[in-house]
């Protein structure tokens, strides 16, 4: 096959599923993964890591508190903002179909609260969860105003015991999820263990993504080398960490090879049926249908 020689950061595979003998490419799927000497790495849908129930983080738009994705423990040298920050978790909400809940962006970024605002049970909680926030919370937006949010985990976060959403305090007529858009009260998806597994045979591995051969990139599908091309379809639809993306639309700009390349659907993430890259390095984020 043609893996790259010498190189020193591998890639990984994602399965998800109860047994590590029959691991579905993405919850609920009938297509499975050959994953050989697979090992748990972490969960999607469901409970958050925990980081605390206030902490979970809120819609910029609504303030209902974002889906749970996934929380991955990281193989190290993915590790790339410090070696004790060992696991990440990604939420979402799907805000470009939200109404917003007025006041809610200006709570969540710190504005101090009229005492009308106080007063409201709902924007009380808001309020906490702002003063709460992770401190290594990243928030992404992508350009349809889509929001989510990275927060990146310490040993001692990634193995406490999991939680669960705040309490659902909405008052009558925020109980709309289309209008209010997606959120961990409505919207969760079932709780699935996480393997990962090294892949082999990736020539892109330890190789910045890039366009036109740049760095000795090779784009999927770019090659009439049969193998390749055979290598290219059985990896495609299949999180991972490194080695090559396969971006339904274009490819981002920026990206190291220290990617996470997320299939719709996982924990619930709604990518329009598309994919998202997200890099554990340079912070870029994009998806695409």
């Amino acid at each position: 096959m043609h893996e790259r020689v010498g190189a020193t950061v591998k890639a990984y595979d994602l399965g998800f599923g109860e047994s590590a003998d029959a691991l579905p490419v993405r919850p609920g799927r009938s297509v499975e993964i050959d994953l050989p000497g697979a090992r748990v790495a972490g969960w999607c849908g469901g409970r958050a890591p925990g980081i605390g129930t206030a902490s979970w983080p809120r819609s910029p738009v609504t303030g209902l508190p974002m889906i749970h994705v996934i929380t991955l423990e990281l193989p190290e040298d993915y590790r790339r903002k410090g070696a004790d920050l060992v696991a990440v978790s990604l939420f979402q909400a799907d805000d470009h179909v939200a109404e917003d809940i007025e006041g809610v962006e200006e709570l969540l970024a710190g504005s101090e609260p009229t005492p009308e605002q106080a007063a409201d049970p709902f924007l009380a909680e808001v309020i906490a969860a702002a003063a709460a926030r992770h401190p290594l919370q990243q928030d992404l937006e992508d350009l349809i105003g889509g929001a989510h949010a990275l927060i990146r985990l310490t040993a001692e976060e990634f193995a406490a015991p999991r939680i669960g959403p705040p309490a659902d305090i909405r008052p009558d007529g925020l109980g709309d999820p289309y209008r209010r858009g997606q959120n961990a009260w409505d919207d969760s998806a079932p709780e699935t263990t996480v393997w990962i597994g090294e892949r082999t045979g990736d020539p892109n591995t330890g190789i910045a993504p890039a366009e036109d051969g740049e760095g000795g990139y090779v784009e999927a599908w770019s090659s009439d080398d049969e193998e390749l091309e055979a290598f290219w379809s059985s990896i495609d639809g299949i999180s991972h960490l490194g080695g090559t993306v396969m971006p339904c639309q274009g490819l981002p700009e920026g990206l190291t090879p220290y990617v996470l390349e997320l299939e719709d659907g996982v924990g619930g993430v709604n990518f329009g049926g598309g994919n998202a890259q997200l890099d554990l390095e340079s912070g870029v984020f994009d998806w695409a249908q």
